[in-house]
């Protein structure tokens, strides 16, 4: 994460955000969905501050980005993009599931919690929680079938064994080692119910085509990882990525250029450039999009606990 800058001394602070609904039939209109709250972000003495940006101070966590009210923007409309790219939540078969009532769902890294209430919504008749390692979710304006809290998976699931029908976790390739990924995976399996599903979302780091593009994919192994998972699936979908692709391409452009801007001090500095020329760097990746016809790939994968 780099060194961190002097954190100043505040009291508890509340930030306010205000979003204003909209339709689900219109993930990318210019307005959200998910209504007006107060987020306790708890004391300074939580964080780190670097280059102005705000991040988790968490000893025994990889997750790089911040925690902060532009990194929640992003994720909000990260939840769009994906939806409207996949068409729906979620792949796995749970729709009867959470219908009935009574199920009751995990989401881990909930982030601002976007996801999660679309589907407590959806399925007002189930109980769903949502954890992340940094208090960013809603405190106050939520569905009455949802709650949230904080915890790191790496310190274990603050859970019984076998409490959950569906368990849920996102974008959180990069979060883990590949040990601790085993670790991860198996704690999933240990809070899921015997039948219960565990459906994980990635995609791949950066959009391919004949570029100078590395690679990284989230492979079906981690779900393997444990003896206790059956029935194990993967989907995956394809989204044409830049401004060639017309809006959703151009989203999903904009969308890792506010990654790139965020690690502008970081990266500058491994590339050994200047700001101004990191910034121009990034403008050439955009136009490289274009010329190479780049392409984003998603995937989702699920099992069912023996």
């Amino acid at each position: 994460m780099g060194n961190c800058f002097c954190k100043p001394k505040s009291k508890l602070r509340k930030s306010r955000r205000r979003l204003q609904p909209s339709s689900v039939g219109s993930p990318l209109s210019d307005t959200h969905l998910i209504s007006g709250d107060i987020l306790d972000y708890g004391s300074n003495d939580g964080y780190r501050f670097i280059g102005g940006r705000r991040f988790h101070n968490v000893g025994n966590s990889k997750y790089l980005l911040p925690c902060d009210d532009d990194e929640l923007d992003r994720l909000h409309f990260q939840h769009y993009i994906c939806r409207y790219i996949w068409k729906r939540n979620y792949s796995a078969p749970v729709k009867e599931r959470l219908g009935a009532g009574g199920a009751h769902v995990l989401d881990v890294g909930c982030g601002p919690g976007t996801w999660l209430i679309e589907m407590a919504n959806e399925f007002p008749r189930s109980h769903f929680t949502g954890m992340d390692i940094s208090p960013v979710f809603p405190r106050e304006t939520k569905p009455d079938n949802v709650n949230f809290m904080e915890a790191n998976l790496l310190d274990g699931l603050p859970f019984e064994n076998d409490s959950f029908d569906y368990i849920h976790m996102r974008f959180l390739i990069t979060a883990f080692s590949k040990s601790e990924w085993v670790i991860a995976i198996n704690e999933l399996v240990r809070v899921a119910k015997v039948g219960g599903i565990i459906e994980i979302v990635e995609d791949e780091i950066e959009p391919r085509n004949d570029g100078p593009i590395s690679r990284l994919l989230f492979s079906a192994y981690l779900l393997g990882a444990t003896e206790r998972l059956t029935d194990i699936k993967k989907e995956e979908v394809t989204a044409q990525f830049g401004k060639w692709a017309g809006r959703v391409g151009t989203l999903l452009a904009n969308n890792t250029g506010q990654l790139f801007r965020t690690f502008r001090a970081r990266f500058s500095s491994i590339l050994e450039l200047e700001t101004d020329e990191y910034d121009k760097l990034v403008e050439a990746w955009h136009q490289e999009l274009i010329e190479f016809k780049a392409y984003s790939v998603g995937y989702r994968f699920w099992a069912t606990k023996k």
